[in-house]
């Protein structure tokens, strides 16, 4: 799980922009780690909400 105190968005960023192919100035570098940052402290409810296996996160459209 995610733990948003704990993630470092700017290690992340810089790992993981050049492994899809993407060149970062590091003003630009800085902007998005700050975006990943915030996402994180908005997902963080949503993922501490414990599941099982057997439960569906979303209902699943059997026609």
């Amino acid at each position: 799980m995610l733990d948003p105190d704990r993630f470092d968005p700017a290690a992340h960023v810089a790992a993981a922009a050049p492994a899809v192919g993407l060149a970062l100035d590091a003003a630009r570098e800085a902007r998005v780690a700050a975006a990943f940052a915030l996402i994180a402290r908005i997902a963080a409810p949503a993922l501490a909400v414990p599941l099982t296996e057997a439960e569906e996160p979303a209902p699943v459209y059997r026609p």
